[in-house]
């Protein structure tokens, strides 16, 4: 009898502890969900930056089309901006499927079928993951922030002629 009370009692505290541990894990997740929310939205914000810079380059590029003294340096930069652009494009609609992928692992990650060290795991990927498109969109944005000042030189450049 002595020996099945303290198995239960042992079995009690296992089964507490875990509930703790997930409730720790369910928190932590929940702090990781926020961080991808506050990325998402500084990424719907990078979209609309790209796409002003990618019209501007466009009028840009027309411009020094209509021009007929176009300096070659200034259109091989603007084929450079748009390269550039086409990139940060891509990057972007990788960055969003990413973002997405996170709201897909709640529904899973919050039920009970997923086991602690799983939960670690994705919670280490999580994190990872927003590290990724936290440095991606910092580099997009200084990108973006070098063709708007070049292209500013090459809109002074031209009014200047």
């Amino acid at each position: 009898m002595k020996k099945y009370l303290v198995f239960s009692f042992l079995a009690t505290i296992l089964f507490t502890a875990c509930d703790d541990t997930r409730k720790a894990m369910h928190d932590e997740y929940l702090e990781f969900v926020m961080h991808t929310d506050s990325l998402e939205t500084v990424h719907e914000a990078m979209v609309v930056s790209h796409e002003a810079v990618k019209a501007d380059t466009r009028t840009l590029a027309q411009k020094l089309k209509d021009v007929e003294a176009t300096d070659s340096i200034a259109m091989a930069d603007v084929q450079e901006h748009q390269m550039q652009l086409k990139a940060q494009a891509t990057s972007l609609a990788k960055l969003k499927k990413l973002i997405e992928s996170h709201a897909d692992v709640k529904g899973y990650f919050m039920s009970d079928s997923i086991s602690v060290e799983q939960m670690e795991q994705q919670l280490l990927d999580m994190e990872a993951n927003n590290e990724e498109i936290a440095a991606r969109l910092n580099q997009i944005k200084t990108e973006l922030q070098k063709i708007e000042a070049e292209q500013e030189i090459l809109k002074n450049q031209d009014s200047e002629e």
